[in-house]
């Protein structure tokens, strides 16, 4: 009786040593890899690309500007007229958003429309100060627009998900003695799709 069990016996032992060998197998070989939301790269598999907000409002959307005074308030665009579209041409806005170049326009938004920037603070006593060159300028802007993120935005601008920047007037606006700074608001991210003041971002 004893010999008759013993084979049968042995079969089910290596059939058990087996099974926990394939599970062991299984549980080591099979790895899940985790995004760190703290890197600053990170890797998609093909069949789930990334989505950014890129969109661009329709041709007619919003009011092109080719002189442009900031309120505080306004979504804005800084873009380049092609073949008579005002087109964005840069995925990242540019912290100097002033109107540099022939061509260059503002387009001001509706704020819940994709757009760049939003205008958190406006300064015409330093800015009027200030000589009118570029540099001077952004020296000023670059002191001035971090200091007003905790009134418009709700915290201070070390805490901020958002970059500051600045618009100064064109050379036609300076010739006739118009003085300002703008401070600005984007995410470096995505474009803006509502307004930021008061968003605590």
């Amino acid at each position: 009786m004893g010999r008759r069990r013993l084979p049968v016996l042995m079969a089910i032992l290596g059939l058990a040593i087996a099974t926990i060998g394939a599970a062991c197998g299984s549980s080591t070989s099979a790895t899940v890899t985790k995004i760190d939301p703290t890197s600053s790269t990170t890797t998609t598999a093909p069949e789930t690309p990334q989505t950014t907000t890129t969109l661009e409002p329709e041709a007619g959307v919003g009011t092109i500007l080719y002189v442009y005074t900031p309120v505080v308030g306004d979504c804005i665009d800084h873009r380049t007229m092609i073949d008579g579209r005002a087109s964005t041409t840069r995925s990242t806005p540019d912290q100097n958003a002033s109107l540099r170049a022939v061509g260059q326009v503002i387009v001001r938004l509706p704020c819940d429309l994709p757009h760049q920037y939003e205008v958190i603070a406006v300064d015409t006593t330093e800015a009027a100060a200030t000589p009118q060159n570029p540099e001077a300028l952004e020296a000023l802007a670059k002191r001035i627009c971090p200091e007003q993120f905790p009134a418009a935005i709700g915290r201070s601008y070390q805490d901020s998900s958002l970059e500051f920047a600045w618009i100064t007037p064109t050379a036609d606006q300076q010739a006739v003695g118009i003085r300002f700074l703008g401070c600005l608001a984007f995410d470096p991210r995505a474009k803006l799709t509502a307004g930021v003041r008061g968003t605590d971002r």
